[in-house]
Order: C-alpha cells, then sequence, then structure tokens
C-alpha cells in the first residue's frame, strides 16, 4: 500500500512540473509574440555574453562596416 501511495505523490508530482514548464513556455512565447524585437535583442545579448562568441561577432561586424565604407566610398 505505501508503494502504491509512493507512486501516485511521485506521478502528481511530474503532472505539476509538466503544468509549470507548460505555463512557463506560454509565458515566454506571450512575451515574444508581444514584443518581437526585444526578445531578438535579449537572445543577441545572451549569445554575446560568451566571450569567444564576442570576438567572432565583433570581427564579423568589423568586417561588414569595413566592406559597406568601401563600398559607400565607390559610390
Amino acid at each position: 500500500m505505501a508503494d502504491l501511495a509512493t507512486l501516485e505523490k511521485r506521478r502528481q508530482l511530474v503532472e505539476l512540473s509538466a503544468d509549470l514548464q507548460r505555463a512557463t513556455l506560454s509565458r515566454r512565447l506571450a512575451s515574444i509574440e508581444q514584443r518581437p524585437p526585444l526578445a531578438a535583442l535579449g537572445a543577441i545579448a545572451a549569445i554575446g555574453a560568451r566571450p569567444g562568441v564576442r570576438k567572432v561577432v565583433m570581427a564579423a561586424a568589423l568586417m561588414a562596416f569595413r566592406a559597406w565604407r568601401r563600398h559607400r566610398t565607390r559610390h
């Protein structure tokens, strides 16, 4: 009998956890749908917080800026 009660409690906890995860995901999706630019900026900031990624992104941005500047001066 104790085993059945333990299993039932575990099942309830798993269901509660799934409900909480579902609610969190739906809240995040609603936030993204309301403010897409802010969500994109947050994602970029999270990616840019990693030092290795930051170096690569900065190098790519610098290359793009230089190419844009060269293109602009030619035309």
